[in-house]
């Protein structure tokens, strides 16, 4: 069960994804409606919808994993029960969050060595795009911790 707290934060995380999947539909129509409609090229547009449809994924990705949405293989969890279940679901967690703070310091790095590296159409480094990794990484460790500290307390 997820506290007052989180459930916000997974709900602002939520509205942040849903406004960017927003500026994602209007960039790519603007640049149909240009290309098909007026005769004009808005070079822009791809950069944009590239760049909104990965922050769009991250923030998604994090609401998505503070309500345990994401797609799981559960099947030695539905057998196990007791204290067998709550060992195993504390491994698993921890393998969870090993993963995400390597994601997280991967994408950190990327942030540096790419910020002098720029897009060609708006010349917007490319560290604003690894951001979004670090963002989601760094989210979902989050959750993932409260969940952990949920376990280890056996309140889920």
């Amino acid at each position: 069960m997820l506290s007052r707290t989180e459930r916000i934060a997974a709900a602002l995380f939520e509205a942040v994804a849903i406004a960017l999947m927003v500026a994602l539909v209007a960039a790519v129509g603007w640049s149909v409606l240009g290309r098909q409609v007026l005769g004009i090229a808005v070079p822009w547009a791809t950069e944009v919808a590239a760049g909104l449809c990965l922050w769009m994924i991250c923030t998604g990705s994090v609401a998505a994993w503070a309500r345990r949405e994401h797609i799981v293989i559960d099947v030695m969890l539905r057998r196990l029960s007791g204290t067998p279940h709550r060992l195993l679901a504390i491994a698993i967690e921890l393998g969870s969050m090993l993963f995400l703070a390597v994601m997280f310091d991967g994408a950190r790095r990327m942030m540096v060595s790419s910020a002098n590296s720029t897009t060609t159409a708006l010349s917007i480094s490319y560290t604003w795009l690894y951001l979004a990794l670090a963002v989601a990484a760094a989210g979902m460790f989050i959750f993932s911790l409260a969940h952990l500290v949920r376990l280890v307390a056996g309140k889920d």
